[in-house]
């Protein structure tokens, strides 16, 4: 059997791996012409862990990123709102949510893969799902006919769009920025990922090693009127002005040339992944906004069902029917629950920001670790 998959993002890269393992022929043809480490931060929670322990990977990405104990949210004061475990205990193991520079996560998974893999410089431009093969073709007008084609190509999926013209992204209200600081956190900073609310802002960080920090921070903003200027943390200073020290300090200490703006988008849930020989993961199939933390995740959890389904079932379409059976409630979940969660900070009157505060501070303890338990168990 041979396959190709479309992206060597986090989902593609994963799902070589995996169908690899099982002796499954497939190539990853990638739009950029060099893999070279991009990006900020990314969380690696313990729903990944768990598959990428499968893959033999857990103790590679342990390793180059730092393990933390819990998610906290606070009002732009410092007062905490929520506190979220980011721990998890499957079959014996303990998994503690990573953070990694996107980067290192990458490298982790390409050490994983021969290098002839992957072929770079190839931009799919269409693809065609027929019965028993799928057909390629590429903006340099070649083409392949494999056996299937997997569609790892993100939000912008050009896959998507060829199997399913039409769907539609939705923009969330909010601009995000993201970078790396130079710094090194005090000890009160160093086991969680911070977060902390406003009106229409938010701002979060967590230590990706001993002396750098992935931040992250996001603003209201209508479609229409995005900044497509660069930013600066001078810029980015006057806007979180009247949040705790640690947030302008955290700023200060990052180069301009390192700050990422983008609208955040996510893709209104599917009732359908697959289409004869052609199938979708993760952010083509189900991308959702970044506010738990799971994009990445949800597509390595995809990647490790998929190749099971693919080694062991009848048929490639029973195979793609059975991944989307078994992934599909969970995803289309986590899309809408995430989306709800940026709606919420989205207010900018500071009334309605003081009662959504105090609402989340009487949410029982038991019902966070519910959550966590949704979030982290992986079922396969």
């Amino acid at each position: 059997m041979k396959g190709i998959i479309v992206g060597a993002g986090i989902g593609g890269l994963s799902t070589a791996i995996a169908l690899i393992e099982h002796n499954i022929n497939v190539k990853i043809y990638e739009a950029a012409s060099t893999l070279s480490p991009i990006g900020a931060g990314i969380l690696v929670p313990p729903n990944a862990l768990i598959v990428l322990d499968r893959y033999g990977l857990l103790h590679k990405v342990k390793d180059v990123g730092v393990s933390i104990e819990s998610l906290v949210v606070f009002d732009n004061k410092g007062k905490e709102i929520s506190k979220t475990p980011a721990m998890f205990s499957k079959n014996g193991n303990h998994y503690q949510t990573v953070a990694i520079h996107r980067g290192e996560l990458q490298k982790v998974l390409l050490s994983s893969l021969p290098s002839d893999v992957i072929i770079t410089g190839k931009r799919c431009s269409q693809v065609i799902a027929n019965q028993r093969y799928a057909e390629i073709t590429f903006d340099d007008n070649t083409s392949l006919k494999p056996e299937f084609v997997i569609g790892a190509d993100g939000l912008n999926s050009r896959v998507r769009e060829s199997i399913f013209p039409g769907q539609k992204l939705r923009y969330s209200g909010q601009v995000c920025w993201r970078g790396i600081s130079n710094l090194q956190l005090s000890s009160n900073w160093s086991v969680q990922l911070s977060e902390f609310w406003g009106a229409g802002v938010r701002f979060g960080f967590v230590p990706i090693d001993s002396n750098r920090v992935y931040w992250y921070a996001t603003r209201v903003c209508e479609a229409d009127t995005l900044n497509q200027n660069a930013s600066t943390n001078e810029m980015l200073a006057s806007i979180y002005k009247d949040f705790p020290d640690v947030v302008l300090e955290i700023i200060k200490q990052t180069d301009n040339s390192g700050i990422f703006q983008d609208a955040i988008n996510d893709l209104s849930p599917m009732e359908s992944w697959f289409k004869k020989s052609v199938v979708l993961i993760g952010d083509a199939a189900h991308a959702s906004t970044p506010n738990l933390g799971q994009g990445g995740a949800q597509a390595i959890e995809d990647s490790w069902v998929l190749s099971e389904k693919v080694a062991n079932c009848g048929s490639l379409e029973e195979a793609f029917a059975q991944y989307q059976k078994l992934r599909i409630t969970k995803a289309k979940k986590i899309v809408n629950i995430s989306r709800q969660i940026g709606q919420v900070t989205n207010y900018t009157n500071s009334m309605a920001c003081m009662v959504r505060n105090s609402i989340f501070r009487c949410v029982p303890g038991f019902v966070t670790k519910q959550q966590a338990r949704f979030l982290y168990n992986v079922i396969h």
